[in-house]
């Protein structure tokens, strides 16, 4: 079964990132927030034709904007049939930006590509469905957002009889995204079942979650190792053509990434996420898109 992505009319964008890092931006830029028909909007906008602020505005690129590098990994963000992103993190920005009175302006890259673009000044914040490891955190603060975890997928035929993260993926084809956790954990688990005396996984990387479903589906792949939300998501758009199996592993937090220099933004995002979960605004967001279960102001 195929999994239509939107049509995407601007061309791509090469950009050039800090230490000579070359960027891909897919030219999906897109600013919500401000008047009431934007892609996203929420907030007050429709009354009164701009967000009101109720916190203290943040130091940001450009003002009154919040620059956000983002992704393309539905249900948390993608692309609706009006070629607009949307989905659990764009709701939850354009939330979060209403209370610091900015609009929001969206700029979709690889998944590979948002650490750099944010190195490099082309946003002032990832929301991009990032999980806070170590190693990120070395290099940004997060506020964290949402859980997420990872699990594997199969085509429903699963001629492998491949039964989750385990060694049923020795000597499979897996398809993962590019920087991605699920991706990381496909080689750990490649590199186990060699040092077991079994075949190594053979795995193949993309750029977006929707070419790794195609291969599955079309059996180019034995497995696909993504996140909860994206595996749950496809498997319910799939009409049983895809499946998931075993148990998902390794919950993790989702936060919105700031460069460690600014401070001041990390502060006000916290701030304002704060001010979104006391008004029940990202519980009915949460509602909204059937994700209860990655609430993060749950105990883990």
């Amino acid at each position: 079964m195929a999994f239509p992505t939107a049509p995407r009319t601007a061309p791509v964008l090469a950009l050039a990132a800090a230490a000579g890092l070359a960027l891909s931006l897919a030219a999906c830029t897109v600013t919500a927030n401000a008047p009431a028909d934007n892609a996203g909007g929420s907030g007050d906008s429709e009354s009164s034709g701009a967000p009101v602020a109720t916190l203290e505005p943040p130091t940001i690129i450009k003002a009154g904007t919040l620059t956000i590098c983002t992704g393309d990994s539905a249900p948390n963000i993608f692309y609706d049939e009006n070629n607009e992103l949307q989905g659990v993190e764009i709701d939850i920005a354009n939330a979060m930006a209403d209370k610091l009175g900015v609009s929001t302006t969206l700029g979709e890259y690889a998944f590979a590509g948002l650490i750099p673009a944010l190195q490099a000044k082309q946003c002032d914040v990832i929301m991009g469905s990032l999980y806070i490891k170590p190693e990120r955190e070395e290099i940004a603060n997060f506020v964290p957002y949402l859980y997420s975890g990872t699990a594997v997928a199969v085509n429903k035929e699963n001629p492998k009889k491949v039964t989750g993260f385990d060694d049923s993926l020795c000597g499979t084809k897996v398809v993962g995204i590019t920087g991605a956790t699920g991706a990381a954990s496909a080689q750990e688990k490649s590199d186990e079942c060699v040092a077991d005396g079994k075949e190594p996984l053979a795995i193949t990387l993309v750029d977006e979650g929707t070419n790794a479903l195609q291969q599955v589906l079309a059996q180019q792949a034995d497995a696909f190792i993504d996140t909860t939300e994206i595996v749950s998501y496809y498997e319910q758009q799939s009409d049983g053509d895809l499946v998931s199996v075993g148990e998902p592993f390794g919950k993790i937090r989702i936060g919105a990434a700031t460069l460690k220099d600014n401070t001041d933004l990390n502060t006000a995002l916290d701030d304002a996420f704060a001010a979104i979960v006391d008004d029940g605004t990202y519980t009915d967001i949460l509602a909204k898109w059937g994700v209860e279960s990655n609430d993060i102001t749950q105990p883990e």
